[in-house]
């Protein structure tokens, strides 16, 4: 094998001349793949176990709504099982089936395992819900459901990306049609004569995107931008209801009594301290109910992760305040502890950049809730006490403004013209991001004036727009979600325990560093 070099060659500092580098270096970088032609000992166990029968391992995504309309996303969202709380209580089906995925009965059945309290009573009402209500949203197409889902473009970035990092299908040149923006149709609006292309368009440019797994279906499951302690409960219970393998959470829980604003916590929860004086600042009262259902939510989440791992981003806070839940995340136990029900399976995800260190804005570990595990992700600039990180190749950067003791930290020396490359240390500035899929158009992070498609023969306009950049704790949670999935397709981690996953995707017990931001998310630990 080629040793590959993710970092660009020193080019000229401060006109934003980026070299060229390796668009899906993460999969390299994690051992995924080998080799340009795609080489890959998890893709080739997984697609053997595919053909034998094995059911796809099942990916729970609870975020924002995904595009599952995207080329890459085609076949890797179960569109029949995706949610969205955000509409409607007690969920609604974005996509109608012609097929009940529940067998009846079962869904009644898992219960006990959860416990009672106001788990079990909303528990209750799911399922006695879902199978009414999916079969009312069932029908023709041109039936509208009851309630209608907020899946719209405008609310899934996040969740797009986060999908194709886990479980993206790769396509070829053959499968894209394209048609360059030059030859858009103009509107019967503008007075002009429409000339559509043909039905059968040239092929377009291709990037030979896949997500880490991409033998897995994921099952978006919808939520509001700042969900309340029920709809995170109800999430969760569907995940268990459908048989979700893993369960993704690249956000936190805005738990007043444990998302501690400095990290400080006692038993889980935010220290008296500090919550007198998060009350005298921000002044509300908490029913008995609310109350009641934070804590059920916090004993959920960790009564699941005992079956089910929750991959969780440990935030982008620069220190150790790392967001809930996955401040829960108890540190790794052996995998005979694991068998015998110690630790939990909540896994704390970090980012680590391109440069092999941690990224600047990656939350660390605290005491009580170590991290987890590493994974890549793009860089961040950081000027504080702590670190000192910035963009050398940014065009606002001036080596010049810079005092001499710093420049001298950034190995940075100004010639006028341009600076000479430097050595990695701490204060190299890793300028990969990580590439994943986007919503085309106007509503992605990579923004477009072209709409989504044709109306006539489905063609894309732009390209471009269908991958964005996508950085922080959120990508590496995704591509620690989709190592994970791989493991699991791959036949190399059993199903069904959630600390044993975490202690053997990690590769075994040792203890974390901060600094160096390990351990690192590896095939070959596996």
């Amino acid at each position: 094998m080629t040793e590959l070099n993710y970092t660009p060659p020193g080019s000229v500092r401060g006109d934003a001349n980026y070299a060229d580098y390796l668009a899906l270096w993460h999969l390299f970088e994690i051992g995924v793949v080998t080799d340009l032609d795609f080489n890959s000992e998890g893709w080739d166990l997984a697609e053997k176990r595919e053909g034998e029968s094995y059911p796809p391992t099942r990916v729970a995504l609870i975020d924002v709504s995904v595009a599952y309309h995207h080329p890459n996303l085609v076949g890797a969202i179960n569109t029949d099982l995706m949610i969205d709380f955000f509409s409607a209580r007690l969920g609604t089906f974005p996509k109608p089936s012609q097929t009940d995925p529940f067998t009846p009965g079962a869904a009644q059945n898992m219960a006990a395992p959860l416990g009672l309290g106001p788990i079990g009573e909303l528990f209750l009402e799911l399922t006695a819900h879902l199978p009414d209500e999916y079969i009312a949203a069932r029908g023709p197409w041109d039936q509208r459901q009851r309630v209608l889902p907020t899946t719209s473009a405008d609310f899934s970035a996040h969740g797009t990306a986060m999908a194709g990092l886990i479980g993206a299908r790769p396509k070829g040149k053959d499968e894209v049609e394209f048609v360059v923006p030059s030859r858009i149709p103009l509107s019967e609006e503008d007075g002009t004569d429409i000339d559509l292309p043909p039905a059968k368009l040239p092929a377009g440019p291709s990037l030979p995107f896949a997500g880490v797994d991409p033998f897995c279906e994921i099952v978006p499951i919808s939520t509001s931008f700042d969900p309340d302690p029920e709809q995170l409960i109800l999430t969760l219970l569907y995940a268990w209801i459908i048989g979700a393998d893993i369960i993704v959470l690249a956000r936190d829980f805005p738990d007043p009594l444990r998302s501690a604003i400095t990290g400080r916590r006692d038993n889980g929860k935010v220290l008296p301290e500090e919550r007198e004086a998060l009350l005298k600042a921000y002044p509300c009262e908490l029913t008995e109910r609310e109350l009641e259902l934070w804590d059920a939510l916090h004993d959920l989440v960790l009564k699941i992760s005992e079956t089910i791992p929750v991959v969780c981003a440990a935030g982008n806070g620069y220190d150790d305040s790392m967001i809930y839940p996955a401040s829960l995340a108890a540190p790794p136990v052996s995998a005979a502890e694991a068998q015998n029900g110690k630790g939990n399976g909540i896994i704390a995800v970090g980012a680590r950049a391109a440069t092999r260190q941690r990224a600047a804005y990656s939350t660390t570990s605290t005491q009580s809730a170590p991290i987890s595990i590493y994974a890549p992700s793009g860089d961040g600039e950081r000027l504080d006490v702590g670190m000192q990180r910035l963009d050398t190749l940014d065009p606002e950067f001036r080596p010049f403004d810079q005092a001499d003791s710093y420049a001298g930290q950034l190995n940075v020396e100004y010639t006028g013209a341009s600076t000479m490359p430097h050595p990695i240390d701490e204060s190299t500035y890793s300028t990969q991001p990580v590439i994943s899929t986007d919503v085309p158009g106007a509503a992605g992070y990579n923004n477009s004036p072209f709409p989504y498609a044709t109306n006539d023969v489905g063609a894309i306009f732009d390209y471009r727009s269908y991958y964005c950049d996508f950085s922080g704790t959120s990508a590496a949670c995704a591509m620690t979600a989709g190592m994970l999935s791989l493991a699991y397709s791959a036949g190399k981690i059993p199903k069904g325990n959630g600390s044993l996953a975490k202690t053997l995707l990690r590769g075994g017990t040792a203890p974390v560093d901060d600094t160096a931001g390990t351990p690192v998310l590896r095939w070959s630990v596996l």
